[in-house]
C-alpha cells in the first residue's frame, strides 16, 4: 500500500471586512499579510496534486491547518485544488488542524465539516478508519480556538474512545496509522514555540505505547521528520512538513511524504520541489517494524 502524507496547506484569502475580522481572525490577517502570504505560495498547489498522481498512490492523507483563518474562501480554494484527484473517502482522508477552527465562529459553525465532513466515517472524533484489508486510520482532533495561542488538548475520554474503538476492531496485529495535528514528540535541534503545544501529551504518549506499533502522522510544526523517540520506540512519528511554503533558506517550495506498506516493512520517502525539480531520498525504512511489538 502507498500512502502520500501532506499538511500544512495554509490555503490564505485576504479580508479587509471588518465584519470578519472579529476576535483572532484580526490578529492572523495582520500576520497574514505582513508575513504568512509571502512564504505560502499557492500556485504551487497544482505541482503538488501532479506529484501525489505520478506516485500514484493507494491513498492520500491531509493532516490538517488547510487554511490560515478558516474563512469559507479558503476553504473552498482547498477543496477546487484537490478535486483534480479522486473525490471519495476511499482515497483521500483529512482532518483539522487549529488554523481550521481558527475562531469560535468559525468552530460552532463548523466550518470545516462543511467541506470536508464526507471523508471521515463519523461526525465527530475519534474514528476508525479502514483503507484496506490490513490498515486503518485513528483520527484524532485536539484541536480548538485559542484568544491568542495555537496549543491544542486531547482529553483522556477522546483517547478512551479511540482505545474502546481498537479494541473493538481488533486492530492490535493489524497496520495502525494515527492521524492527529499536533506532534506527541520532535527531534533533536527542534525546539517549540511556546504557547504551540499539545495539552495531555502524557495521555497520548501512554496511548501511544500501548496501541504501537503505529505511524504517528501529524503536522504543526514546519519542519520535515521521521523518527521514533525514544520513549515511544515502537512509533513512528511523520511529518511532511508545510507543503506549500517557500523555504528561503533551502530552496525548498514544495514538501510531501510518501509512505510504502509492503506487509509488515515500512518504508518512507521525502519528496522535496526545489527549483521546480522534485528530489526524493529514503526518511524511514524498517523491516518487519509492524511485528515489533509480537517480536518483543
Amino acid at each position: 500500500m502507498r500512502i502520500v502524507h501532506i499538511s500544512d496547506l495554509h490555503f490564505w484569502h485576504i479580508t479587509l471586512n471588518p465584519m470578519r475580522l472579529m476576535g483572532k481572525r484580526l490578529l492572523g490577517m495582520g500576520n497574514l499579510i505582513l508575513n504568512r502570504a509571502r512564504a505560502y505560495k499557492l500556485e504551487v498547489m497544482p505541482t503538488v496534486v501532479e506529484r501525489v498522481k505520478e506516485l500514484k498512490p493507494d491513498h492520500l492523507l491531509v493532516t490538517g491547518d488547510l487554511t490560515t483563518t478558516a474563512l469559507d474562501e479558503e476553504f473552498q480554494a482547498v477543496r477546487q485544488a484537490l478535486s483534480a484527484l479522486p473525490q471519495n473517502p476511499s482515497f483521500l482522508t483529512v482532518i483539522p488542524g487549529n488554523h481550521d477552527r481558527y475562531t469560535r465562529e468559525s468552530d460552532r459553525n463548523s466550518i470545516f465539516e462543511k467541506y470536508f465532513a464526507e471523508f471521515a466515517p463519523s461526525p465527530s472524533y475519534p474514528w476508525l478508519k479502514q483503507i484496506g484489508q490490513d490498515t486503518a486510520i485513528l483520527g484524532l482532533d485536539p484541536c480548538h480556538p485559542n484568544p491568542l495561542s495555537a496549543r491544542g488538548t486531547i482529553s483522556p475520554e477522546q483517547l478512551q474512545r479511540a482505545a474502546e474503538l481498537l479494541d473493538g476492531a481488533g486492530m492490535k496485529a493489524k497496520r495502525l496509522l494515527v492521524a492527529c495535528h499536533y506532534p506527541v514528540a520532535l527531534p533533536a535541534g527542534i525546539i517549540e514555540n511556546r504557547g504551540h503545544g499539545l495539552r495531555g501529551s502524557r495521555h497520548m504518549h501512554a496511548f501511544l505505547a500501548r496501541y504501537s506499533p503505529a505511524l504517528y502522522c501529524h503536522g504543526h510544526i514546519h519542519s520535515v521528520w521521521g523518527f521514533c523517540p525514544q520513549f515511544l520506540p515502537e512509533t513512528l512519528c511523520l511529518n511532511p512538513g508545510p507543503s506549500l511554503k517557500q523555504r528561503n533558506h533551502s530552496g525548498v517550495a514544495a514538501s510531501m511524504l510518501e509512505i510504502v506498506l509492503d506487509g509488515q516493512d515500512v518504508e518512507v520517502r521525502r519528496h522535496l520541489l526545489r527549483q521546480k525539480i522534485w528530489e526524493m531520498d529514503t526518511l524511514f525504512h524498517a523491516r518487519d517494524f509492524f511485528n515489533r511489538r509480537i517480536n518483543s
